[in-house]
């Protein structure tokens, strides 16, 4: 039974959720388990022929379905449709386990002091820093452990944290979605905001509760909060609910629609960030006011600006996305051997760092000084932060670009190798008894390669120049965009001449 209240005049719009079939599937409460399960059953395989398989990075699952077809799909699927990875992230179902604890074990407040993505800017160069020191794109045996690891720590920051927390603020891999997803065609909206303003309950954020009827119907109960489990914790800082997370555990007449996972808002909802797509509120809103909205990027980036610390991310993520493709290449280990004499030290650790930090360190402070020399060419003299929430948008969309070129490399060097490491993994398993297809992982489009990279880079670099255009004209100076256009083109050349360098097949059985 849906609960209606009045339309006033809601806009036209292309909902994905409209569409037969895809939007019933996508509507149904098991869905996201559905599509869970699948990655889940891959991730066992992959941490399994990781530890047990041949430590050969190309003939193991792990290292082919971690490092070439995750990041390549993830790509992919963020140009195509949005964040379907996050949406299907087999983490989340560490949730179940989760919930257990927390009846016996205390829940914390995830600290103020780093909630924000100041510290998940900290963890991404420590991510890319660990990537390249510790060779994991070699190495299945480390690929493995890294998956258990991420399982590992959701179970862990999602029992003493609250829900969500480990999406938000911890993971490298949903911030990296979150990122690249702010230039997805597909965006959480609500169909009209009046009805959002007429709801009491705002289930979008707080989840929804219904009670079945005597006729075996679910009906709506009066407007409640996302009731939490009645635990040993601070009890006496919060109002008993009506209903105990327990009686849902063992009363049959009740149903439970949780809401965002990431406290999100939808009628406040202005971009895909921190939004993992997991449709919680669509099932949650009781009005079917949810649209799951095709929508340019552009309005995207124009509807809000970002925050100064999410900002950074996109800054920081593409000179981190600059070194880790530089790594590859033979300008990269010249310069690092450049670097050993000059230093007389032949110290990997302190060598890499020092690069990273270079990069990434001087990067982001001379794209900083840009942005305020921007915002001065418009009469603010703006703090780097105010100049970041300016600007911000400016890239991303540059940042999604050398990524899918980066990415687009590894994954068309390798897109037929999971077939034979999935064949591979099961055979040992006794799983499989057939002829293991080694062949196919020297399917290599390599007339492709290139040609690809640079229609990416020339879509982003133009998608850039528009929002540094686009935020200039608002304030009627042009010529305050010149700082941006200069920067954006010197280093969407740098990212082309990195991306026409040989570059290591890592991953492949090229690369052996």
């Amino acid at each position: 039974m849906t609960t209606t209240l009045p339309k006033t005049n809601p806009r036209a719009r292309l909902d994905i959720l409209k569409i037969p079939g895809l939007g019933r599937f996508l509507r149904w409460r098991y869905s996201r388990f559905a599509l869970q399960v699948p990655l889940l059953l891959l991730a066992l395989l992959a941490a399994f022929d990781g530890f047990t398989g041949q430590q050969i990075a190309g003939k193991n699952l792990a290292t082919v379905s971690t490092w070439l077809h995750y990041r390549g799909l993830v790509v992919l699927s963020v140009l195509l449709v949005g964040n379907l990875f996050c949406a299907a992230c087999p983490l989340m179902l560490t949730r179940g386990p989760s919930k257990l604890l927390k009846r016996v074990l205390p829940e914390f407040k995830w600290p103020r002091a780093i909630k924000n993505k100041y510290f998940t800017v900290g963890l991404l160069v420590a991510y890319l820093f660990a990537y390249e020191y510790f060779g994991l794109w070699a190495s299945p045996w480390l690929s493995a452990w890294l998956i258990v690891g991420y399982f590992g720590a959701a179970l862990l920051i999602d029992t003493f944290y609250p829900a969500g927390t480990f999406c938000k603020y911890v993971c490298p891999l949903g911030n990296f979605n979150f990122a690249l997803s702010s230039a997805a065609p597909t965006q959480i909206t609500a169909k009209d905001p009046a009805v959002c303003s007429s709801c009491t309950g705002k289930y979008c954020l707080n989840g929804r509760i219904e009670e079945k009827a005597r006729g075996g119907e679910f009906e709506n109960l009066a407007p409640l909060p996302l009731l939490e489990s009645q635990g040993p914790r601070a009890q006496s800082e919060r109002p008993r609910p009506i209903l105990s997370s327990d009686d849902f555990n063992t009363r049959r007449d009740f149903q439970l629609y949780p809401g965002c996972e990431t406290k999100l808002f939808v009628p406040q909802i202005s971009s895909n960030t921190d939004c993992t797509l997991c449709l919680n509120c669509v099932r949650a809103c009781p009005y079917d006011n949810i649209a799951l909205e095709v929508r340019p990027a552009a309005k995207s980036w124009e509807a809000a600006k970002p925050k100064a610390d999410w900002a950074l991310y996109g800054v920081v993520l593409f000179f981190g996305g600059l070194f880790n493709a530089l790594a590859m290449t033979e300008p990269f280990f010249k310069f690092a051997a450049w670097l050993s004499s000059t230093l007389n030290s032949r110290v990997e650790f302190l060598l890499l760092l020092t690069i990273l930090a270079s990069i990434v360190g001087l990067g982001t402070l001379l794209s900083l000084w840009i942005l305020r020399s921007s915002s001065a060419l418009l009469g603010f003299k703006e703090r780097s932060s105010g100049a970041l929430r300016r600007w911000g948008w400016v890239f991303f969309p540059l940042t999604l670009a050398m990524w899918a070129g980066h990415y687009s490399y590894h994954f068309l060097t390798g897109w037929a190798s999971i077939v034979p490491t999935v064949q591979n993994a099961l055979e040992r398993l006794g799983l499989y008894s057939g002829a293991v297809g080694w062949q196919l992982a020297g399917l290599i489009p390599e007339n492709w390669l290139f040609p690809t990279q640079v229609l990416i880079m020339y879509a982003g670099y133009s998608a850039a120049l528009f929002i540094a255009f686009r935020v200039a004209w608002k304030e009627r100076k042009l010529s305050s965009a010149l700082p941006l256009f200069a920067l954006l083109t010197v280093l969407s050349i740098l990212v082309l001449l990195v991306l026409a360098q040989p570059m290591q097949a890592r991953g492949t059985l090229l690369a052996q």
